[in-house]
């Protein structure tokens, strides 16, 4: 038996200034992740990294700081290049050895990436949903999506404000959503929109589902759980 340590985050790091403010939040979420991934067997899962800037169309600077401080020799960093110019992505980034990139035709996104556990038969989604007019979309394709763990920004929720309430609740019945609670404050706003589904089979295996409220370098919460996996 082994424990598996997951954090899912919103960074909201694609900010297109390379000022000190924006500079200092880079600090401050990568120190975070960093810690996390101190843990045997971690795995991150990032939405909004910048990988391109949409005023130079280089590579983002952010990005580029990124991939030093987490090395190639060291680290894993996993994401989908749909295009040269992409602005943003989501990533997987664990210490080497501890995941490896799955092909997903219906997911193969920069918004989107799926990652082996090991060489076992854990697959794990982390997301970051199509808002607006297409959210609804997106979400009704989840139902496609065959890992057993699937987490992320889902730019929805079973709460009154949301657009697409019906439509979240609906997807996903073969899994459990562990986590309900306010993930994002925005202009005095709470909103849960950040979501970790596990496939049923899965459940008794998870515990310690944490929103980190007390982590405000992002206008999301980062969300960790542990998985005992055999």
């Amino acid at each position: 038996m082994e424990k598996i340590y997951i954090m899912t985050w919103n960074t909201e790091l694609h900010v297109e200034s390379t000022s000190s403010v924006s500079n200092e939040k880079y600090k401050a979420v990568k120190e975070v992740v960093e810690r996390h991934l101190e843990q045997k067997n971690a795995v991150c899962f990032l939405q909004e990294i910048p990988y391109k800037s949409n005023e130079t169309w280089e590579e983002h600077t952010i990005f580029s700081t990124l991939k030093e401080d987490f090395p190639e020799e060291q680290y894993d960093i996993i994401f989908h290049l749909t295009s040269k110019n992409q602005i943003m992505m989501t990533i997987a980034i664990a210490r080497k050895g501890i995941i490896s990139p799955v092909e997903d035709g219906n997911f193969s996104t920069n918004r989107t990436v799926t990652v082996r556990y090991k060489n076992t038969d854990l697959f794990i989604t982390g997301i970051h949903a199509d808002n607006g007019k297409d959210n609804k979309t997106y979400l009704t394709r989840l139902d496609q999506c065959g890992s057993a763990v699937i987490l992320g920004d889902f730019n929805a929720g079973d709460y009154q404000e949301s657009e697409n309430r019906d439509v979240f609740n609906s997807i996903l019945k073969g899994h459990r959503c562990i986590c309900s609670e306010i993930t994002r404050w925005r202009s005095g706003r709470p909103t849960p929109i950040d979501h970790v589904f596990v496939a049923n089979y899965l459940l008794s295996k998870c515990s310690r589902c944490v929103v980190h409220k007390e982590i405000t370098c992002s206008d999301h919460y980062p969300i960790t759980f542990e998985i005992d996996w055999e």
